[in-house]
């Protein structure tokens, strides 16, 4: 069966959304290591999973604007480009200032690079399957999840943290080359400037679309970034089957991430979105309780995995439709602001999470998770109300 021309496009996406979700989440598993090559505290080493996040919400918004005057396939190139020379520098530093350098440009072009991708997904795609595609871009993301962090880990404490990276910007430049040779030329872009991020921001509707978008990704990382102090709450679990029930995790996590983009194109965004929504409130509502059966908490926890990751392909083809239909003339900021509120989400969430784990208690999480997880889905309910006021 021959591939849709699309495809040569959209692998090289996916592709592209692996190297990124490894060369952010590797070095977390790695910290010892660092610390020891540095000759620096593990606390001190955390900066460099800091300095990325913070270069992924400037990159987003920011970098977008410059980049926006050449067309889609330049604009791609030229981000997977630069980010596999910061990845580099990564490697072959000795020096903790420079490394830091470049792990916050590499940041920044990963927040560029789901701006690139998402766009590019929707031009290239097959009509009627324009959210499968976005799917398939961030399929690779969840891949990164599944075996390319735990793998990553794995050789850069056997091989030191330094080869990770190394195999990141193999990685970035085999991207870059199959992007140069498959991807099409003719895929023009909407030239922005600074201005029209406060046109974007101006927009009441966008406001709410970038609100659902925070809140969505941070109700997922204010149970994931805590969940091994609550499995281990019970004693049944331990750090071994913890790492299995991650990977499982994953693996439903690319189950719902392909149902999501196929929901959405039969339901439509805003129908799937609710949906989707509406079961990861009620799976991450019913971790308070599961947490008692060993068995139970398991499947519940895939369970948020699975409609956690359907989420993503409809929301960012509700953030697109609501660009279109509310800030025609600065769609492309519109949807750079939706990229960085992804991971403007995950910090807030994550220091909620922080905050209700040392002063109320660890079971207390995932019902912090579910209220952020639930306020989008009152602003969906009440939706078409919010937007024509």
């Amino acid at each position: 069966m021959k591939l849709h021309s699309s495809y040569y496009s959209i692998i090289p996406l996916a592709f592209g959304a692996f190297c990124m979700g490894v060369a952010e989440l590797v070095i977390a598993g790695m910290l010892e290591k660092v610390s020891h090559f540095f000759s620096i505290t593990q606390q001190e080493a955390g900066y460099l999973v800091a300095i990325y996040a913070f270069g992924v919400i400037i990159g987003a918004p920011l970098l977008t604007i410059p980049l926006s005057r050449f067309d889609r396939k330049k604009q791609f190139l030229i981000n997977i480009g630069i980010f596999g020379l910061a990845n580099a520098v990564v490697y072959m530093s000795s020096n903790f200032y420079l490394t830091a350098l470049a792990r916050f440009v590499a940041g920044c072009m990963h927040g560029v690079f789901f701006v690139i991708a998402t766009l590019i997904a929707l031009q290239v795609a097959q009509k009627g399957r324009e959210t499968q595609a976005i799917a398939i871009v961030v399929s690779g993301l969840t891949l990164s999840m599944i075996c390319g962090v735990p793998l990553g880990s794995f050789l850069g404490n056997t091989l030191g943290f330094q080869s990770v990276f190394l195999l990141v910007f193999c990685c970035a430049f085999m991207t870059f080359f199959l992007s140069l040779f498959f991807m099409p030329k003719n895929l023009k872009s909407q030239k922005t400037r600074f201005f029209d991020l406060i046109l974007s921001c101006k927009s009441l509707p966008m406001c709410k679309a970038f609100l659902i978008t925070a809140c969505f990704c941070g109700s997922i990382f204010a149970l994931y970034t805590y969940i091994e102090p609550f499995f281990l709450s019970n004693p049944y679990f331990n750090k071994d089957k913890l790492s299995w029930i991650l990977l499982l995790y994953g693996v439903f996590g690319v189950g719902g991430n392909f149902f999501g983009g196929k929901l959405t194109d039969s339901k439509g965004s805003h129908k799937s979105l609710l949906i989707a929504l509406g079961m990861l409130s009620l799976s991450l509502l019913l971790m308070t309780w599961s947490i008692h059966y060993p068995f139970v908490a398991i499947f519940n926890f895939c369970s948020v995995g699975f409609w956690a990751f359907s989420c993503v392909a409809p929301l960012k083809k509700f953030a697109m439709e609501y660009a279109v239909a509310y800030t025609p003339e600065t769609i492309e900021s519109s949807i750079s602001i939706n990229e960085a509120s992804f991971n403007i989400g995950i910090a807030i969430a994550s220091l909620i999470g922080g905050v209700v784990l040392t002063h109320i208690g660890v079971s207390f999480i995932p019902l912090t998770a579910f209220i952020i997880a639930f306020t989008p889905v009152v602003l969906l309910i009440f939706s078409k109300r919010l937007d024509t006021q």
